[in-house]
């Protein structure tokens, strides 16, 4: 009696459904002093019938009635084997091989589970006595032991079906909560990058998830659309946040100065080197660097850059020692990349590298829906930074701007409402005609082509007073920059081309004299 107590209890006390066979196996050998016992039971096909012996696993169709296990599994009723009655299963190679495994004369009882019921679940297989297994199935201890051991097998079963649904539950509520947190976050980008088109909706969802992963950031659009308010976006809603943010326009600055910014040099690295400089990559420790104009990066800096994504280390201009590296990057470009890439001006590799997940930004002209809440949030910008009270724009000069193609984009719109807003007296709303001079001049090619510029009309300077003929030149030659860049929409490209200027010529202009982009 208490050796069947000392079962039950082992029996009960497993929590594992993988291990409960086996110590059913082990206590029952021990107290029945049984040869062999096994558990025969299902696959999770149900096809098939499987035990366990030696390591080796043993399996039996389950409609295939050559061996007993199909018979009892079928009929629920449990078989008493002799060694005589054995003789009649030498047909099935693997029975024939467990049957090898018992004592000479000793019987075969096969019984299933649960007792006395339909639905065989798996069968019980010991190997004794004949004396010994033909009491087994009028013993209550037996039969109780027997029954423990399948209730076990269901509570476990249901317990580990009540584990995977709270997983489940709980893996459903961490994505509602997550979906929510990225609506939530793509809601107040709609601060920043504003409009409540289908593709303004897509790019701030593809802004949130960006932020979330570790992965360089490519960001491609046209020039004005806002690439570098998206790349801050980006490293503001990362776990970055709170550590620096470094931009740096790689066609602004000289090629021959860029790898000191990026890289920083040593004192004496070269001419003027008078002393240790930390580069742009190491003032992005821990934070985000962001390369705008990224297609412009001269092609022996690219191979540099592209070591470092690699190796994570840097190594100074002039120095001898790496640096370790910690920076998220995020670069752009305005440029049609695969095109530079047949060219030979940009690495493929590095392109792999930098793209691993790429935004598009939309051109205005693709969202001009937008227009209307651009518009009233630069006026907004402009009242509250100028204390100004413009009302708003009249319908009309919306028309007008719905008509325009903008090259220039969402910086273009933004100069025009701010010029507006300007001439706008205060309490009046924005009329067309506050810029459709302006509006109509960039829409035909003659004002952007037009090489005769009329310092007085234009610059609006005094000639005939000039006493400081360097700074005159200086300013007539900033007028001209700014008068191309406004015929142009701010596309640099085009306005040195019209002046027969390099393009990182022209952006080393813009930022010596601090013109705007």
């Amino acid at each position: 009696m208490n050796d069947w107590l000392a079962v039950a209890a082992t029996i009960t006390g497993v929590r594992d459904l993988s291990k409960l066979p086996s110590a059913f196996i082990k206590q029952v050998k021990n107290t029945l002093q049984l040869t062999n016992v096994w558990v025969v039971q299902p696959c999770a096909q149900g096809r098939k019938l499987q035990t366990c012996e030696g390591g080796n696993l043993l399996e039996w169709e389950i409609d295939n009635f050559t061996h007993p296990f199909a018979h009892v599994f079928q009929s629920s009723s449990p078989m008493l084997l002799d060694p005589a009655k054995l003789n009649y299963w030498l047909e099935d190679p693997s029975f024939v091989k467990l049957m090898g495994l018992r004592k000479r004369g000793e019987s075969v009882l096969i019984v299933p589970l649960p007792l006395g019921k339909g639905g065989t679940k798996l069968l019980v297989t010991v190997t004794g006595s004949a004396v010994l297994l033909g009491g087994l199935l009028a013993d209550q201890q037996w039969r109780r032991i027997c029954e423990i051991f399948i209730n076990q097998i269901d509570l476990l079963k249901e317990l580990g079906e009540d584990h995977r649904q709270i997983s489940a539950l709980s893996s459903s509520i961490k994505r509602i909560r997550s979906s929510e947190e990225q609506r939530e976050k793509a809601f107040e980008l709609k601060q920043v990058l504003i409009g409540e088109s289908t593709t303004m909706q897509s790019l701030r969802n593809n802004i949130v998830t960006a932020a979330h992963t570790a992965l360089n950031v490519l960001i491609c659009g046209e020039t004005g659309t806002g690439k570098e308010l998206v790349a801050r976006a980006i490293h503001e809603l990362s776990d970055r946040k709170d550590k620096p943010f470094v931009a740096i326009n790689c066609a602004a600055i000289p090629e021959n100065l860029l790898e000191s910014e990026l890289f920083g040099h040593v004192k004496g690295a070269f001419s003027g080197a008078e002393r240790n400089k930390a580069g742009l990559v190491a003032d992005a420790e821990g934070g985000t660097l962001f390369l705008d104009e990224i297609g412009d990066m001269p092609i022996a800096l690219q191979a540099k850059l592209l070591r470092v994504l690699e190796s994570r280390t840097f190594r100074p201009v002039g120095a001898t020692q790496e640096v370790k590296a910690n920076f998220r990057l995020v670069a752009a470009t305005h440029v049609a990349m695969q095109a530079k890439i047949e060219e030979g001006a940009f690495r493929r590799d590095l392109f792999y590298r930098l793209n691993q997940f790429p935004v598009f930004v939309p051109a205005l002209a693709e969202r001009k829906e937008d227009i209307p809440n651009l518009c009233s949030h630069f006026i907004s910008e402009y009242n509250r930074q100028m204390e100004a009270s413009v009302k708003g724009i009249r319908y009309a000069a919306l028309d007008l701007l719905n008509r325009h193609a903008f090259p220039g984009n969402v910086r273009e719109l933004k100069n025009l409402i701010e010029y507006a807003c300007a001439i706008t007296s205060s309490g009046d709303e924005i009329r067309a005609d506050s810029f459709s001079a302006r509006v109509l001049n960039q829409q035909t090619q003659t004002a952007a082509n037009n090489e005769d510029v009329n310092a007085d009309n234009y610059i609006g300077m005094d000639i005939q007073n000039i006493d400081n003929l360097k700074a005159a030149v200086q300013e007539f030659e900033c007028s001209v920059i700014r008068y191309r860049l406004s015929s142009y929409g701010g596309d640099r490209t085009k306005a040195a081309e019209s002046l027969g200027l390099p393009k990182r010529t022209l952006a080393h202009k813009c930022l010596k004299m601090e013109i705007g982009k």
